[in-house]
C-alpha cells in the first residue's frame, strides 16, 4: 500500500524484489483505494501508519514520550522515540527507501550519478549541508551502514544533488495509478531497477477526514485515538493526520 510519490513506488519496487509483494493498496489524502477489496493483508510504505498496522516508514510519528508506538513499524525514528516535543532535530531525516536499503542490506547504485539520484529522492541529502544538522546526518548514515553515501556527499554539492532530482509524484486519475514516462526513465536508468506500477483499476473502501494543526492546539494526543489512520509530525510544531470518516467497502488497512 502505497502513497504518490517516488519515495513509496521505489520503496514498493525494492520489496517486491526482495519479498515478491504486489501493489492492492494506494492511499491519498481522500482515503484507501484497493485493487482487490477481498484483500485483508496489508503493509504500507512511506505511509505513518498508526495502531499496529504494517509499514515501513521514516516520519516522526510520535508528539512526545509517552505517544503511542506502532511496533509493526519499521521505522527508526519510532524505534529511538524520535518525538516533536523532546528531540525532534535528532531525527533520521532520509526517504523511506534509503531504511529499506540499509535493512536489508541491498545493494546502492554502483554510479556516483545513482548515488547522487538515490540521495535526491525525498530530500535526503539537505541536512549534509545544514551546519547544525550535518554531524547528526552523518551519524544517522553510519548507524544504517550507509557510509559510502558519506563520501558522496563530500564529493558533490548541494545543487549537483538537488539537479538530480526529477519529477517525484505519481499521477491517481479515473482510480489508475500512472507515472510520468520520462521521469520514470530516469529513476530506473540511475537506481537499476524497475519502477512498478500496480495492474488494475483501484476501488475506494475508506473515506478520509484530514486534519493539519499546530500540535500545541491539539488538546488530547491523537496518536492514542483509534480512529486515527496514519500521522506525521511534519514540522517542529505542526502535525498532519488522517482520521477515519466512513468505511465504505470492508477491507483491511
Amino acid at each position: 500500500m502505497g502513497t504518490d510519490d517516488l519515495d513509496s513506488q521505489g520503496g514498493i519496487s525494492l520489496l517486491n524484489q526482495v519479498f515478491g509483494y504486489e501493489q492492492n493498496g494506494y492511499v491519498t489524502r481522500d482515503g484507501i483505494y484497493v485493487i482487490d477489496t477481498e484483500h485483508r493483508n496489508h503493509i504500507g510504505v512511506d505511509l505513518a501508519m498508526i495502531h499496529n498496522r504494517k509499514t515501513y516508514d521514516n516520519h516522526v510519528t510520535m508528539l512526545n514520550k509517552d505517544s503511542f508506538v506502532n511496533p509493526n513499524s519499521a521505522n527508526v525514528n519510532a524505534i529511538m522515540k524520535i518525538n516533536q516535543k523532546d528531540n525532534y532535530t535528532q531525527k533520521c531525516a532520509f526517504s523511506t527507501m534509503l531504511q529499506i536499503y540499509s535493512l536489508f542490506d541491498i545493494p546502492l547504485p554502483k554510479t556516483d550519478e545513482g548515488k547522487m539520484f538515490l540521495l535526491s529522492i525525498d530530500s535526503s541529502h539537505l541536512g549534509h549541508y545544514a551546519p547544525a544538522f550535518k554531524r547528526i546526518h552523518n551519524e544517522w548514515l553510519e548507524k544504517l551502514d550507509l557510509t559510502e553515501l558519506i563520501d558522496i556527499l563530500n564529493k558533490y554539492s548541494k545543487a549537483e544533488i538537488s539537479n538530480m532530482r526529477k519529477g517525484e509524484k505519481l499521477t491517481f486519475e479515473n482510480n489508475i495509478l500512472t507515472y510520468n514516462k520520462e521521469y520514470k526513465d530516469w529513476a530506473e536508468k540511475h537506481l537499476g531497477y524497475e519502477i512498478i506500477l500496480p495492474k488494475g483499476e483501484f476501488t475506494q473502501v475508506v473515506e478520509f477526514k484530514q486534519e493539519y494543526d499546530p500540535s500545541i492546539t491539539l488538546k488530547l494526543d491523537i496518536t492514542h485515538d483509534k480512529n486515527v489512520f496514519s500521522c506525521a509530525m511534519t514540522t517542529g510544531k505542526h502535525v498532519s493526520y488522517s482520521r477515519i470518516k466512513k468505511i465504505i467497502k470492508p477491507a483491511a488497512s
